[in-house]
């Protein structure tokens, strides 16, 4: 923790702001860092003139709603403030991100189908640590009652998933969670792309996959150890995208740490798009590091 950090929560005060928060506060109470929540009113057009005294009236009351999050945070021993911006929600976040250094972003996660959503929006114009909170059916976690045991830990051995192993070893040690650090070899596009792949016989194919598995695991091993992680990494094969969330599901994770964007088979396969699948499919928060 660096003095003056801040974890930065948006919140847009719908069904999900609780669980939100709740992680927020989690982050906060491990590093000591106060929560500054953010409410952006974010208006497509600018209001005609004769709205001006119902917006005055919707805000005083998300105003409200806002100061009650802030004193739940404050009697659960955090240190926060919240606050309430018009405009344009890039803009209105990037002011707030530079106020002060953020530790971490903590944001909840929508998706459309033809547009990117407020938080896909966020997601890819902000470069500062960001923790993105998908909803989850039922009764959302209050605050105080988030745990982390199993933090996974996708790597593709680029400068980008270093800094996400090294932040996930940070937080392990933090939540004394258990660390699966995993590497997915991509072979489908590999295969995809030779056209003669249909044309090799079994062995053949066996021993490509033989030796992807070989030089990953050599490669895992010597980044392990570059970290000072003891725990040798897991090799797979499939499609990232799809192979981390299934994986983290499975081991019932509670927290995917992955590198905003990384190296790429063949010039084809960039972890920035891998986050984009693993974003959508995850059942537990994502910490995406740039």
């Amino acid at each position: 923790m660096t003095e003056g950090n801040v974890i930065v929560c948006g919140i847009d005060l719908g069904p999900s702001s609780e669980e939100v928060i709740a992680y927020a506060a989690l982050f906060a109470s491990s590093s000591g860092v106060p929560v500054r929540l953010l409410y952006v009113i974010d208006y497509l057009l600018t209001p005609p003139s004769y709205l001006a005294a119902y917006i005055d009236e919707e805000k005083k009351k998300e105003e409200a709603e806002m100061v009650r999050w802030k004193e739940r945070l404050v009697e659960s021993g955090i240190n926060a403030e919240s606050r309430i911006m018009m405009g344009r929600l890039h803009e209105s976040f990037s002011s707030v991100l530079s106020e002060a250094p953020v530790e971490l972003l903590v944001i909840g996660y929508k998706s459309h189908l033809f547009r990117p959503s407020s938080s896909e929006r966020l997601i890819m114009s902000q470069r500062v640590p960001m923790l993105v909170v998908r909803p989850k059916s039922g009764d959302a976690p209050k605050i105080g009652a988030v745990k982390i045991r199993r933090i996974v830990c996708p790597v593709d051995f680029s400068e980008n998933s270093r800094k996400a192993a090294s932040m996930a070893q940070q937080y392990s040690a933090t939540f004394s969670a258990e660390l699966d650090l995993v590497h997915v070899i991509p072979s489908h596009l590999i295969k995809k792309k030779w056209m003669v792949w249909s044309d090799m016989d079994a062995s053949d194919r066996d021993r490509f996959d033989e030796l992807m598995v070989s030089e990953a695991a050599a490669t895992m091993s010597s980044f392990c150890r570059g970290l000072g992680i003891e725990k040798t990494g897991e090799i797979t094969h499939g499609n990232p995208g799809e192979a981390i969330p299934a994986l983290s599901a499975a081991r019932d994770t509670d927290l995917i740490v992955i590198g905003a964007r990384g190296l790429s088979y063949l010039q084809s396969m960039l972890i920035g798009s891998t986050t984009e699948q693993v974003l959508k499919s995850s059942v537990c928060p994502v910490l995406i590091v740039h």
